[in-house]
């Protein structure tokens, strides 16, 4: 069961609460849209993973990406929208 201040701390690092973002689509204790909403964060916070590591500021840590945009596809979320986000690679 997963309580209502994990749900909210999910929703601004999802790997504070979730080991995969499989285990996000698997969750019983989540609707659609709060799915929907943890994995596009966990997107961004992968994205944002990713430029750090281009410019060598991560300490080796590893980008889940590829596993959150297959637990997005998973769960037929639509993509992040193309708003000016803050990276280099992408929404």
């Amino acid at each position: 069961m997963i309580s209502a201040e994990d749900k909210k701390k999910a929703l601004s690092n999802p790997s504070s609460v979730f080991r995969h973002p499989a285990d996000v689509v698997d969750s019983r204790d989540l609707d659609v849209i709060e799915k929907t909403k943890i994995l596009k964060q966990w997107e961004l916070d992968a994205r944002l993973l990713q430029v750090a590591s281009e410019e060598g500021m991560n300490e080796g840590e590893h980008s889940l990406f590829a596993d959150v945009k297959k637990a997005q596809q998973r769960l037929q979320a639509p993509p992040l929208e193309e708003d000016g986000a803050p990276t280099k690679s992408g929404p």
